[in-house]
């Protein structure tokens, strides 16, 4: 069985969009195991701010705002990493 890893995925910060630069980027041949845990630990990093928004505690803005929108950001970005090479690799494709 091959090893899954992951393809290079740029991205930018939604905060900065507007300078149309991919500044950070998940890279390449990292173990998918490891992305998706990292993605999965991101996740999991930013669910008290969202819980306590969605409740009407606190509110979303400022710079829970931007990190929030980043670490979603990041997490998705090493989820399509995965998801790239499982569909370059025709994984994603059954009888392919």
């Amino acid at each position: 069985m091959k090893r899954l890893t992951t393809t290079e995925i740029r991205f930018i910060s939604p905060a900065h969009a507007h300078k149309k630069q991919e500044l950070f980027s998940v890279n390449p041949d990292v173990d998918a195991r490891n992305a998706l845990h990292v993605a999965s630990d991101l996740l999991y990093s930013v669910m008290d701010i969202l819980t306590d928004a969605a409740s009407g505690g606190i509110p979303l803005e400022g710079n829970s705002a931007f990190m929030v929108t980043h670490t979603l950001e990041s997490a998705r970005a090493a989820l399509n990493s995965v998801i790239g090479n499982l569909e370059k690799n025709n994984d994603l494709n059954p009888g392919a």
